[in-house]
């Protein structure tokens, strides 16, 4: 459901999370140095002006869209949010006023996500994490430096289906599952509806979403980039397909985390999968300078994501991998066993892949 953190706060993985803060992380001995960079020859940098340039255009093209949002924004949202306090509103599931419902959401959702990438900028944050060097300087890992001969926005890179059923092969079905949470997927009472029908008591589905965010991993996983192709000159860049993602792990993204209704994303993650279905990546807060480990888990049949942030381990977020194919995604956070909220995930565009039309999901 919609709404504020329990006592008023707004920011779920801070202050107000069971046990909130940074964890107690000793200093290591010494941080990893950061990795050489390969010579790229200016075609992934950050500052390019050609990818600013493009920012810009994008800016200025949807400014008067995204102006006219935040004027009617309140008209929308209580039109797309009456239902979400409405008993028995799974019940229509499947209907016309449903679908028609689940249209007007999603096109709230998309005007969110462009009011996002407008306020951010999408390269305000680029040049400070979930690169090759900020996996060397944070202070949580102490493992080898990252390297990488690929771009060093290989983390921010988006995914489609077709590239998640190369990645995993036979583990995962070849048609993806729906899972919205906030329209598909309903809290009502005690009760969790999916797609119109009961899936069990409210509280033993967080118990079940905890348990799956909370895999057992000998360390923190960090996602590490495919190496270069044997006999490739370590001095330069290397050219992969992310049609047919290589390596251990498969990146779905950088996103900034976000209420529905309204406010501007200071709490990004990095997210990525190994062929294990282990969540692996990082949490930043730009506005606390918080920084922290993503650990979770894909279940393969459900195709349910759930990650938790650091050592806090029942404030949970949970998505359904198909929606990391589009460049919002729903997302309900789980505040232990007896709260449950719905709020965004936007997708950053990457300096390889400046903003452009929003990719949202079907709905009809």
């Amino acid at each position: 459901m919609p709404g504020k953190l329990p006592g008023g706060g707004d920011r779920p993985g801070l202050g107000n999370r069971p046990g909130g803060g940074r964890p107690s992380v000793p200093d290591p001995p010494g941080r990893p140095s950061r990795p050489e960079r390969p010579d790229w020859g200016g075609r992934w940098d950050g500052s390019d002006s050609k990818f600013t340039n493009i920012s810009n255009t994008w800016n200025a093209k949807n400014q008067t869209t995204i102006n006219n949002f935040s004027v009617n924004r309140s008209t929308q949202w209580n039109r797309v949010s009456a239902r979400y306090n409405e008993r028995g509103w799974h019940s229509q599931w499947g209907s016309p006023g449903y679908r028609a419902w689940r249209g007007d959401v999603w096109t709230y959702r998309g005007n969110r996500c462009g009011e996002i990438w407008f306020r951010t900028g999408p390269y305000r944050y680029h040049d400070s994490f979930f690169n090759v060097h900020w996996w060397g300087t944070c202070s949580w890992y102490r493992g080898p430096a990252v390297y990488v001969n690929h771009s060093p926005w290989w983390w921010w890179r988006p995914v489609a289906w077709a590239s998640i059923g190369y990645f995993f092969g036979e583990a995962i079905a070849s048609d993806p599952v729906v899972y919205d949470p906030g329209t598909t997927v309903i809290y009502e009472g005690d009760t969790i509806y999916i797609n119109g029908e009961s899936a069990g008591d409210a509280n033993d589905y967080r118990k079940e979403t905890i348990a799956l965010a909370n895999p057992t991993v000998g360390e923190v996983p960090v996602p590490q980039p495919p190496p270069a192709p044997e006999g490739t000159d370590p001095d330069e860049a290397v050219e992969d397909d992310p049609a047919k993602p290589a390596g251990d792990w498969l990146p779905v993204g950088v996103w900034a985390l976000t209420q529905q209704e309204q406010g501007d994303a200071t709490m990004f993650f990095q997210l990525s999968i190994d062929k294990d279905g282990i969540v692996g990546g990082a949490y930043k807060n730009v506005m606390t300078g918080d920084e922290q480990p993503v650990v979770g888990k894909l279940d393969m049949k459900s195709q349910r994501v759930a990650w938790h942030i650091g050592e806090v381990t029942t404030t949970v977020y949970e998505t359904g991998l198909s929606n990391f194919e589009n460049d919002v995604a729903s997302t309900f956070v789980h505040f232990g066993e007896e709260q449950t909220q719905t709020w965004l995930l936007v997708r950053m565009p990457s300096p390889e892949m400046p903003p452009g039309t929003v990719k949202l999901p079907e709905t009809k």
